[in-house]
């Protein structure tokens, strides 16, 4: 038990690449809408998070505790999602984004209207700032009659392309 503890108050201090530095700037700094920084550096960085995370809790106690334990376990390595990086604590800058990472909506189930309508779920949500999954195996494969349509399917493939275009599209903006 007492390496473990030692474990814990050893510190390496590891300095940042330049290639690190320029990923946090470019996709994780927090920017006011004008493209002026908000965060002057990680450690800005690292105390917005750990308040958005301390914030939740009822009381002003609580609060400090929780925003001292996160801002240490930041400081110390811990490395939260790239969406809490980048939106926690940033509702004054983009009030429509999300912490949610990733999110998986599901099947698309085979039909002509479910395929467009999780398009448009995917595009909603890539713009909240998360990323997205579906699965897309419940659809026919390629050269399937499709007898309302008196025709043969494409396959999954061909639909896939439109949400990688729609996501890339968005993701883009």
């Amino acid at each position: 038990m007492g390496e473990v503890v030692k474990a814990l108050h050893t510190v390496v201090d590891i300095g940042l690449q330049d290639a690190s530095l320029d990923i946090w700037d470019k996709k994780y700094r927090l920017q006011d809408r004008n493209g002026e920084p908000v965060d002057k550096d990680i450690a800005d960085t690292l105390k917005r998070i750990a308040r958005a995370l301390a914030d939740v809790e009822d009381t002003d106690a609580a609060r400090k505790q929780w925003y001292q334990r996160f801002l240490w376990a930041l400081q110390n390595g811990a490395l939260p999602a790239g969406r809490i990086i980048s939106n926690a604590g940033a509702e004054a800058y983009k009030p429509a984004t999300s912490t949610i990472n990733c999110t998986v909506s599901g099947s698309v189930t085979d039909s002509m209207d479910d395929i467009l309508q999780k398009n448009h779920e995917a595009g909603m949500t890539l713009k909240a700032g998360c990323g997205i999954g579906y699965e897309f195996s419940t659809l026919r494969p390629r050269g399937a009659y499709v007898s309302g349509a008196g025709a043969y399917t494409s396959g999954p493939l061909s639909f896939m392309d439109i949400y990688d275009r729609m996501c890339f599209t968005v993701s883009s903006a």
